[in-house]
């Protein structure tokens, strides 16, 4: 691995950390993202011919095929069955097109299912550079906001349109002048690792600095899906370290009391339920934040009232009205998704992409059910196989080795909480939610692959 291509991956990674959606930067027609996907392609292509190695699985992984590369084929064709179904269905075409690339960064896995590898691009190397990306994005979203909420809260729209002047559009303003970066998720990711490691000590002071800064980030960006993926990502280290610890224990009496007298089990146990009961009480406070209204009734109490005595005010004031659009937009997809799919064709095999759903073409915020009406149960379940193939992996390593390292817990817990969050905001079928997912695949896979081949030539 040259140092151009350690420079590449950096900038590859880096920008996928902090970009929010890939337009920071544009080329024309192309974003900064989608250079920096063609060239890594280009790349790795590159290195192919140069080394003679198109029949070397080692170095070719468009020709290793271990079950990860069939799945990620059998994903890619589903994809361009999708696309064929579109057309058929009369969708438009750009539409269509517009579907694709959005998840045609699966691509990616070839180059990176070589280059991430602890001889090459360590996954050590990938998450310092998550949680240094994540401390900068904090940083950067938590001044944004003090400023709006200080300094420019008297005139707030001029500091809007500058703010997203430079940013693309790319910053989403609360009603208290919070505000959310799509770019968010990663620092909830570098959170949920962070709070693991602190958890079982094996932190550094940059878990701390993330931990603390990222914390106060994600709660500011009043996301409350961020608080459900949290929530359970939490409980998902929890339910994972309470396997590990008792694994090897027969009896049941004996679980409950190891798990019981296990210090760090207890601290985790401690933090699980804290969160659980303080998650309810956020996320009501957010959502009355962000949609409460005052009913025409009590503004025309108050009107009639004038001076009148401000106690008998207070109990004409109705309670507040709370119009959760949010809400009310995912059932009405969910309930037109229902019409779309009545047609047991149309369950099975989807509607194509470039599907109108609810008004939108290009994806609705419940990324499974975008997922099922575009692609149909059968592209679904290719989706689902290899979610389900991560935690498959390390079930194989644990069973080998009865061992899994803090930091792949906290993966699988963060990849848990990103398949809830998936359902709230959309992730998993764009670059962002791509990138994780194609990150923990492939380390998970290597390690399956390391304990098994260590196994075999032992």
């Amino acid at each position: 691995m040259n140092k151009f291509e350690k420079i590449l991956l950096t900038l590859f990674f880096v920008e996928l950390f902090v970009g929010g959606g890939g337009r920071l930067i544009d080329f024309g027609f192309l974003s900064i993202r989608q250079v920096l996907f063609i060239l890594l392609i280009l790349t790795f292509m590159v290195r192919i011919v140069k080394e003679k190695a198109i029949l070397d699985t080692r170095v070719n992984t468009f020709f290793r095929f271990n079950p990860l590369t069939i799945g990620i084929y059998l994903l890619i064709a589903s994809f361009v069955f999708s696309c064929a179904i579109g057309l058929i269905n009369d969708h438009s075409l750009s539409d269509i097109i517009t579907d694709f690339f959005r998840v045609s960064f699966f691509a990616a896995y070839f180059p990176l299912a070589y280059y991430i590898a602890e001889e090459r691009f360590s996954k050590d190397r990938v998450i310092a550079l998550l949680k240094y990306s994540a401390v900068a994005v904090s940083i950067f979203t938590l001044v944004i906001a003090i400023l709006g909420k200080t300094v420019f809260s008297a005139n707030f729209a001029p500091y809007y349109y500058f703010i997203n002047g430079f940013m693309n559009d790319d910053l989403y303003f609360r009603p208290s002048n919070s505000v959310f970066y799509k770019s968010h998720i990663f620092v909830l990711i570098a959170v949920i690792i962070s709070l693991n490691a602190v958890l079982d000590k094996k932190f550094t002071k940059l878990d701390v600095v993330t931990l603390i800064l990222g914390s106060i980030s994600v709660l500011w960006s009043e996301t409350r899906g961020f608080l459900l993926a949290f929530m359970i990502s939490v409980m998902m280290i929890v339910i994972l370290d309470a396997r590990i610890i008792t694994q090897p224990i027969k009896r049941f009496s004996e679980k409950i009391r190891t798990m019981f007298t296990s210090k760090k089990f207890l601290r985790k146990m401690i933090i699980s339920a804290c969160i659980f009961v303080a998650v309810p009480f956020m996320f009501q406070y957010m959502t009355l934040e962000r949609f409460e209204t005052t009913s025409p009734q009590t503004e025309e109490t108050h009107k009639e009232t004038g001076k009148k005595d401000s106690a008998k005010t207070e109990k004409k004031k109705p309670a507040p009205e709370v119009n959760d659009v949010s809400v009310n937009t995912r059932v009405e997809d969910i309930l037109e998704a229902k019409t779309l799919l009545s047609d047991p064709v149309h369950l099975i095999l989807g509607l194509g992409y470039g599907t109108e759903i609810g008004g939108r073409v290009t994806g609705i915020e419940m990324s499974m059910l975008d997922i099922l009406i575009e692609q149909g149960l059968v592209g679904l379940a290719v989706w689902l196989v290899l979610c389900l193939l991560v935690y498959y992996n390390y079930h194989v390593v644990y069973k080998r080795k009865k061992s899994i390292s803090t930091l792949e817990v906290s993966l699988m817990s963060a990849f848990m909480g990103m398949l809830l969050l998936t359902n709230i905001n959309p992730f998993i079928n764009n670059p962002l939610g791509i990138g994780f997912f194609l990150f923990i695949l492939i380390v998970s896979q290597n390690r399956k692959e390391k304990e098994v081949n260590g196994e075999l030539a032992a």
